[in-house]
């Protein structure tokens, strides 16, 4: 179901880490290097962003509860399309959320190193991935977060950090939940959450921007939330 679906096993020689993931870049590699400078994005979040895309080379921070849900859904049209998505220490990628969400799980990569060879496998995938999702699980330091990002303008990835980030991004999107839908009185199942996402960022993502979604619907989707 996962399809290719490359695992770095922390316990193993850097070596032989280095080496699989030189393979899975290599394979991704043609996908990056095309010419077209913005990413497509589901209908529902479209509005957030300037044209409707998600440009190429910005680092977007997601905080709040649902971050990694929200990360999902903004890399699902780009990965349908044909684009490579990494995950690099996100502990909790659920896949099976994922595929719900429209991404497509044989061009994803999920990636767990040590924290000493954190930097070092982020900036391997930069440009080797149209998207690169970050949860670093260790304090990532000033210089390193400046290297990166210099590197994902240059090389045209998306940065999607879940974690605290030293360093000021292009975007910024905070998730605040409204309401759960599903009980009655007093009984049922919880089984959507509608959540706001409010957005605010610098240059063309300047103009602060928000919006209200359910986060996933019933189906899995991220969809835009009606009034009721």
């Amino acid at each position: 179901m996962i399809g290719v679906l490359a695992r770095l096993a922390s316990e193993e020689p850097y070596g032989v880490e280095r080496d699989r993931l030189q393979v899975v870049a290599d394979r991704s590699r043609p996908v990056t290097l095309a010419r077209d400078q913005t990413l497509p994005l589901v209908e529902a979040l479209a509005t957030m962003f300037p044209d409707g895309r998600l440009r190429r080379g910005i680092t977007v921070a997601v905080r709040g509860p649902g971050s990694t849900t929200l990360a999902f859904a903004l890399a699902a049209s780009a990965s349908s399309a044909g684009s490579w998505v990494a995950m690099v220490g996100v502990a909790d990628a659920n896949l099976a959320t994922a595929a719900e969400l429209g991404v497509a799980l044989e061009r994803v990569a999920v990636m767990h190193p040590l924290p000493a060879q954190w930097s070092a496998t982020v900036a391997a995938v930069i440009g080797a991935f149209d998207i690169v999702v970050l949860a670093p699980c260790h304090r990532v330091s000033a210089g390193d977060a400046r290297r990166l990002m210099a590197r994902a303008r240059e090389r045209g990835s998306v940065l999607i950090t879940l974690r605290a980030w030293p360093e000021r991004v292009d975007a910024e999107l905070s998730i605040s939940t409204l309401r759960w839908q599903g009980l009655g009185q007093g009984h049922g199942h919880l089984r959507e959450r509608v959540a706001r996402v409010e957005m605010t960022g610098r240059r063309e993502l300047a103009r602060p921007r928000k919006g209200e979604f359910v986060l996933p619907d019933a189906s899995g989707r991220l969809v835009c939330a009606l009034d009721e």
